[in-house]
């Protein structure tokens, strides 16, 4: 079996993966660095049935279960590299591994109120793709996931049309103020605090930053009809995740790993041949 695109997912995989560790162990974002006091319970079916495990208060209530979760959780993607580079036949099981402990991690990392569990996406969805154990089904995986994050995006431009934020002038003004509200209570003489009253004070600057993330997310229909601006799409979201850490403080990096589809294309799998006798 041909596993030359496979592995160059996976190294770009953990490149990503890793970075994003490194950020989170030296902000203290790891789940053993973390000090929740209560959980944040979400109605949905997934979570009440992760809860029912009570692996969420064993986590809690012991350190060493915190420590042992992290432990796990940031070395399969490195073990999955290492078994596809070595012992290929085992590839499977380790994404099958990947796949459920994920869900578990992500399942108990958010449920402490301090982060979203949509941040993790990307670790959730993307290990699906590496129980493509043929190539051609695991290209076919990789380019839904393509086409899952170009709408993904794209759709939360149209969200912002149909609950009409992009009509209402203080719009923009309204979330920077709810989003900022304890930094511009307890440091309103602090730089970026500063910036963040400016920003809501006039209403037609921060009004213009929504509109523009609007029709760049937007934008991104253009990924269903060609991989030809892929590139420009890349560029445009990470521009996109920059300024949502800038005006918002939300560190939305989780999901770069969903990026990897729009920059790499598998050139091993051949086109279906064009039939004799039938036009173009």
């Amino acid at each position: 079996m041909n596993n030359v695109f496979k592995f160059k997912v996976a190294v770009g995989y953990c490149i990503i993966f890793y970075l994003l560790m490194v950020y989170k162990l030296f902000n203290g974002m790891l789940l053993f660095q973390l000090q929740p006091v209560f959980f944040f319970v979400r109605s949905d079916i997934s979570s009440w049935i992760f809860m029912q495990t009570g692996l969420h208060q064993w986590v809690f209530n012991h350190k060493i279960g915190a420590i042992l979760a992290d432990a796990i959780f940031y070395s399969l993607p490195l073990l999955y590299l290492l078994t596809l580079l070595f012992r290929p036949k085992y590839a499977l099981a380790v994404a099958v591994s990947m796949v459920l402990l994920n869900w578990m991690y992500v399942e108990c990392y958010s449920l402490y109120p301090i982060v979203l569990i949509h941040w993790h996406t990307a670790w959730l969805i993307f290990p699906f793709v590496f129980l493509g154990n043929k190539p051609r089904t695991f290209s076919l995986l990789f380019e839904g996931l393509r086409y899952f994050f170009i709408f993904f995006f794209f759709s939360s431009g149209v969200w912002k049309i149909v609950v009409g934020g992009v009509f209402y002038t203080e719009q923009m003004s309204g979330v920077l103020l709810f989003q900022h509200t304890e930094q511009l209570a307890n440091s309103p003489e602090y730089w970026q605090t500063r910036f963040f009253l400016w920003m809501i004070r006039h209403t037609w600057v921060s009004q213009a930053v929504y509109i523009a993330a609007c029709l760049l997310q937007l934008s991104f229909i253009v990924g269903f009809f060609t991989k030809r601006y892929d590139r420009w799409l890349v560029a445009g979201f990470l521009v996109f995740l920059a300024c949502d850490y800038l005006l918002m403080r939300i560190p939305y990096f989780e999901v770069a790993a969903l990026l990897l589809p729009l920059l790499l294309t598998d050139r091993s799998i051949p086109q279906p041949e064009k039939t004799p006798g039938v036009a173009a």
